[in-house]
């Protein structure tokens, strides 16, 4: 498989730091740095997932578990600017619902997806996901992914 699952840790802190997206993909995304705080400051709800291509960093994954309930959701998923369109999106995404599986009682893996990031939908439904609803008032479609 392409994509291995490892923690967050000293050994790659700085690289996970360095990752960036498109100009285009800023808005669709928080940096790195403000979810890598929000996960230090939340450790029992959101988990960062180190994504790697072999030995290459090729992005960031933060997946939430939502309290009292089996459901986890993925919050965000960033694939570094120079492994773009190369499927890493959605295999990644592929191996974060196993990687849930594995650590988790969960039944029900979600997602939101702003309108109009067509890149985001498509690495979702490439993974297995499917759209539950549209929120207009947020600009955002909800998708889900049926775990067990």
């Amino acid at each position: 498989k392409m994509i291995t699952i490892r923690n967050l840790s000293q050994d790659n802190i700085e690289s996970a730091l360095a990752l960036s997206v498109d100009d285009w993909q800023r808005k669709y995304v928080r940096t790195n740095a403000e979810m890598i705080a929000l996960a230090y400051v939340q450790p029992q709800e959101l988990f960062p997932v180190a994504l790697y291509a072999e030995e290459a960093l090729v992005g960031l994954a933060f997946v939430k578990k939502e309290q009292k309930t089996a459901i986890m959701t993925l919050e965000q998923i960033m694939i570094d600017q120079p492994f773009q369109s190369k499927s890493f999106g959605s295999e990644s995404v592929r191996e974060i619902a196993k990687w849930i599986e594995t650590q988790f009682d969960c039944t029900l893996l979600q997602a939101s997806i702003q309108i109009g990031n067509q890149w985001g939908r498509e690495t979702l439904e490439n993974a297995g996901f499917m759209k539950r609803s549209t929120d207009l008032e947020k600009r955002e479609i909800e998708m889900i992914y049926i775990t067990k």
